[in-house]
């Protein structure tokens, strides 16, 4: 057998040798590369040869379903009528809701391409950091441009303009020609300056903007973190307070009536000295929540004395308590009997 193993893989060399490289006429050389294996493996073949000969076989039952026609989606009134009447308004609701999703499909897939471009837009307008109103201007101050009305565009683009002569050097501000009108420095230096300080502005802003996006993706990385912690702990104290409950459920025979009253003191002790830090702690709830229902429970149990006569009588009685009336007469008699005398 091991010689055998060790000859196989030299038979597959040899007939994949045989291949017809790619561009080649594979008829030529002696068929293809599956046609190669199957040759040196001819448990291949058998196994192929197999899974033919089954799928040329069919099972009676098989052939039957491959003949039956396609059924169509609405069913005809012969087969409506075979049926009940309850099955009959079965399926025309099933049908009407059908129908109904059929059509909600389609006007969902021509929204389809707007909402992308919606998407598209809100990705864009995260990336460059715009804000919805300055978005709103712009178009408002696009359409103006494109109904023709100048003045309203002109408004609404002066101010940016005058920002950007500025920082370009165009013009200047009016701190810095004045400057500049007094001989305290050149239109160049002026100018530069100009550029320098709306940098230096434009990076503070954008510092501020960064620093306040930073501590609010720390403070919701810490409430999730937070949350998650508290998810762990109340899964500890959950599983803490399960097995000490079944611990005390095999001491206790009768704890399952104790059970919900337990349940409601631990909501009360919690109430009242806050959720359990710790596994531990939980337990130490539980613990008090049942040493108190406990000490309610021996009040519930524990049987009432019964009021006995202070001057006995040994008439109709045993051992000084009162036999039960059966008539009305002996029930005036006992207690004629019973009463003190004076």
């Amino acid at each position: 057998m091991a010689d055998d193993d060790k000859q196989l893989p030299t038979a597959v060399e040899q007939s994949v040798e045989q291949v017809p490289s790619p561009g080649t006429d594979a008829g030529d050389v002696g068929g293809s590369l599956l046609d190669a294996i199957q040759s040196a493996v001819p448990e291949l073949r058998q196994t192929d040869d197999r899974d033919t000969d089954d799928s040329d076989g069919d099972s009676p039952s098989q052939v039957a379903r491959k003949s039956e026609p396609e059924l169509s989606e609405e069913p005809t009134p012969d087969e409506l009528a075979k049926l009940s009447k309850a099955a009959q308004r079965r399926i025309k609701k099933l049908n009407s809701q059908r129908q109904k999703l059929s059509g909600e499909v389609q006007r969902l897939k021509s929204l389809e391409p707007a909402a992308v471009m919606a998407g598209k837009v809100e990705d864009y307008l995260r990336r460059n950091d715009i804000g919805q109103d300055d978005f709103l201007m712009g178009l408002e101050l696009m359409a103006a441009m494109r109904r023709g009305d100048f003045a309203k565009f002109h408004a609404g683009v002066a101010p940016y303009m005058k920002l950007c002569e500025e920082y370009l050097g165009i013009s200047l501000p009016p701190d810095l020609q004045q400057s500049v009108q007094q001989g305290h420095m050149t239109t160049q230096a002026a100018a530069m300056y100009s550029r320098e300080r709306m940098d230096k502005a434009m990076a503070q802003t954008n510092a501020v903007k960064n620093q306040a996006a930073l501590q609010q993706h720390q403070q919701t990385s810490a409430a999730q973190q937070d949350q998650f912690q508290r998810k762990i702990l109340a899964d500890q104290v959950a599983t803490a307070v399960n097995g000490w409950e079944a611990k005390v459920m095999r001491s206790d025979p009768y704890y399952a009536a104790k059970k919900a009253a337990v349940q409601s003191t631990m909501m009360a002790i919690v109430g009242e000295y806050g959720p359990p830090r710790s596994a531990d702690n939980g337990i130490q709830i539980a613990q008090e929540a049942y040493r108190r229902v406990n000490e309610q429970y021996k009040t519930w149990t524990q049987p009432r004395r019964q009021a006995t006569s202070r001057v006995p009588s040994s008439t109709g009685r045993t051992a000084g308590v009162a036999p039960e009336p059966k008539t009305l007469l002996e029930a005036v008699r006992f207690a004629r009997e019973g009463a003190p005398r004076l």
